[in-house]
């Protein structure tokens, strides 16, 4: 083996170590993301929660008509991908099971 090739075999050798250490970079970032995303998930449904609540006490408050809301974690769940299933209904020209537009967040269980 000549100096040149092991010169190109070196030179290959330190790109793919490169190569790997972005990767691993790469890696631990998604992971760092991931994590981030669990927690605000997390948050958010602990939000959706507490303004269920809320709107429960509120509604007992004010006497409604019917009986206050009561869902538990699944329910939730349901709701919001039933919501989120709704917009992306609307959009006729994307895949399905999309977050939808912004144009269509609005309506639902109001009447307005």
């Amino acid at each position: 083996m000549g100096s040149d090739e092991f010169l190109a075999l070196e030179a290959q050798l330190e790109a793919l170590e490169r190569q790997a250490d972005a990767a691993e970079r790469q890696t631990a970032a998604m992971e760092a993301i991931a994590t981030e995303m669990r927690y605000q998930n997390a948050v958010l449904c602990e939000m959706i929660a507490c303004l269920d609540d809320l709107s429960a006490r509120v509604d007992e408050h004010h006497m409604p008509d019917h009986p206050p809301h009561d869902r538990s974690g699944p329910a939730l769940q349901t709701w919001i991908h039933d919501r989120l299933f709704e917009r992306d209904q609307l959009e006729d020209d994307g895949p399905e099971f999309r977050w939808g537009s912004p144009e269509n967040w609005n309506g639902g269980d109001r009447d307005e």
